[in-house]
């Protein structure tokens, strides 16, 4: 597989409505299908919005869950990658990121790094995962998965890219942060930068899917983005609106940056290991 055809859906939902966003989810997956899509891929928590809190516990639900079957079923001829609240087999609540295809779904990453600073709370009313792993997709190939706040941990994309991810894909409900001073927000240009750094250092694209719209206090900024292995943007979304973004991945490119520079290739694993063992065990410092 050298290209696939990826739609950016950076949408906005509604809180706490399954039904709604739901139907949302399969209208726009029905429509790329129609444009020769893939795949699909929404925002964080993109099948009940942002701030469920206390509610998290009863929106939960399990991979299996019968209220999925109008993804799974369109998954036959797209694949679609989206956010929802989980329930493991423990009854562990976590906000994890979903994969639909070929007719089955699962679950393919709980959020790790659950951010409690500022106007943020997730650790309250979440889970937080406990492993990083990529993916296999018969329409993407392997691609590794964080979700927002994930990727401010350069451990999180390492980890992916030293498994093989040639595609990471960030989902994302990032809102405002309010600062004086001109130009664009601060929190955008800063993941900008983030995604160009990662996805220069380790050879990748790097998808990020963020989401738009108002609820409760948050405004959330949208410019989700395609940013190709030597660090270049390919695609932006606009600021504050909705819109499906049509992209193609081209996966030659790379094949091409890691052969024009080794510098990821080059990554001495063993030596990183004995390094952090030593630091985690004490006989460093």
């Amino acid at each position: 597989m050298l290209k696939a055809n990826l739609h950016i859906a950076q949408t906005d939902c509604t809180l706490a409505n399954f039904d709604e966003n739901l139907a949302h989810h399969c209208l726009l997956a029905e429509e790329a299908l129609k444009g020769g899509a893939d795949a699909i891929a929404f925002p964080e928590l993109s099948l009940t919005g942002y701030n469920v809190q206390d509610a998290a516990q009863d929106i939960a639900m399990h991979i299996d869950d019968p209220r999925l079957d109008p993804l799974r079923e369109l998954s036959r001829n797209i694949t679609i990658i989206c956010g929802g609240i989980e329930l493991s087999e423990e009854y562990g609540v976590y906000n994890s990121a979903f994969m639909f295809e070929d007719g089955k779904g699962r679950s393919i990453h709980r959020k790790i790094y659950l951010p409690t600073y500022g106007m943020f709370e997730e650790l309250r009313y979440f889970s937080a995962g406990q492993e990083i792993t990529v993916v296999d997709s018969r329409r993407l190939g392997r691609i590794g998965v964080a979700i927002c706040e994930d990727f401010w941990h350069v451990s999180v994309p390492y980890l992916l890219a030293h498994q093989g991810a040639q595609l990471m894909m960030v989902l994302m409900s990032s809102p405002l942060r309010m600062s004086p001073g001109a130009g664009l927000p601060p929190i955008v240009t800063q993941w900008q930068t983030i995604a160009s750094t990662y996805a220069f250092l380790f050879s990748t694209f790097v998808c990020c899917v963020n989401r738009v719209g108002n609820e409760d206090s948050f405004t959330y900024w949208g410019n989700s983005s395609l940013t190709g292995p030597d660090g270049t943007a390919i695609q932006n979304a606009p600021l504050f609106k909705e819109q499906v973004l049509e992209t193609v991945l081209d996966f030659s490119a790379v094949k091409r940056t890691r052969l024009h520079s080794s510098h990821f290739l080059d990554e001495d694993l063993r030596l990183i290991s004995t390094e952090l063992q030593s630091i985690i065990t004490g006989r460093k410092g």
